[in-house]
């Protein structure tokens, strides 16, 4: 009869084990790497991108923006903090230089890319003679060209006008305030009078002489200070729907 062996009896030697940790963690590693390199392959970043924007429509809380919205714990209830959307800014600002870069005196026209805005600064006397609102000719060539892209976008459009710290001499306008509200208000105009652009995402304000670009009191700062500045706002129109009293 065969003798059986003691259950303490080594069948392999101790560094067998250690070599198969090695090896079998070594295969998981890249198993790992492999499904990760298959996820990150472009053709699966546009199925995830797709996926999302699908997730996106069906499940978006805030349909008037368009963002996604995520559940997070806060105090003793649950706060709705919106997702992150991409901006649609860097776009906006590369059209608006590409249409400028055509018209006259392009070289004293500024556009920045502001918090979730677009700011064009045009000086006001390339639009506007010394205190009056009336435009110059060849103004509407600068505005004209901005009407592609304002246009083909839904964003809100604020027009805002500035003047320097020297009181106004003009007596169709008493102050400043009147005059920096009317050049914008002339700006509005042309885009929906003369464009017939939609009037409900156009706006005007004038700030006189009370938010300069420079503190300076010398010629070249009060230049500087007289703009209109046409803003491209970040968020769109919404659009209301159709509705009925109940009788």
């Amino acid at each position: 009869m065969a003798k059986r062996k003691k259950a303490d009896e080594i069948s392999a030697p101790l560094w067998c084990l250690s070599y198969g940790d090695l090896v079998t963690n070594m295969l998981c590693f890249f198993v790992m790497l492999f499904a990760f390199s298959t996820l990150d392959s472009p053709k699966k970043r546009q199925e995830s991108e797709s996926r999302d924007e699908l997730y996106h429509a069906v499940f978006s809380i805030n349909t008037s923006q368009g963002a996604n919205q995520w559940l997070t714990p806060g105090g003793k209830g649950i706060v709705l903090t919106p997702a992150t959307r991409k901006s649609e800014v860097p776009l906006i600002v590369k059209n608006v230089k590409s249409k400028l870069a055509r018209v006259p005196l392009a070289d004293r026209l500024r556009v920045l890319a502001e918090d979730q805005m677009v700011k064009i600064q045009i000086p006001a006397n390339v639009l506007f003679e010394s205190g009056s609102a009336a435009m110059k000719k060849g103004a509407e060539e600068i505005l004209t060209a901005l009407v592609p892209v304002i246009g083909t976008i839904e964003n809100y459009v604020r027009v805002d006008g500035h003047t320097d710290d020297l009181p106004a001499r003009n007596t169709v306008y008493p102050s400043n305030w009147e005059l920096s509200t009317a050049r914008a208000c002339s700006v509005v105009r042309f885009f929906v009078d003369e464009m017939n652009l939609d009037a409900g995402r156009f706006s005007a304000q004038g700030y006189a002489d009370n938010r300069p670009k420079e503190l300076d009191t010398t010629p070249e700062a009060r230049e500087a200070n007289r703009r209109v500045e046409i803003i491209i706002l970040n968020s769109k129109k919404k659009v209301v729907k159709d509705f009925s009293w109940e009788q």
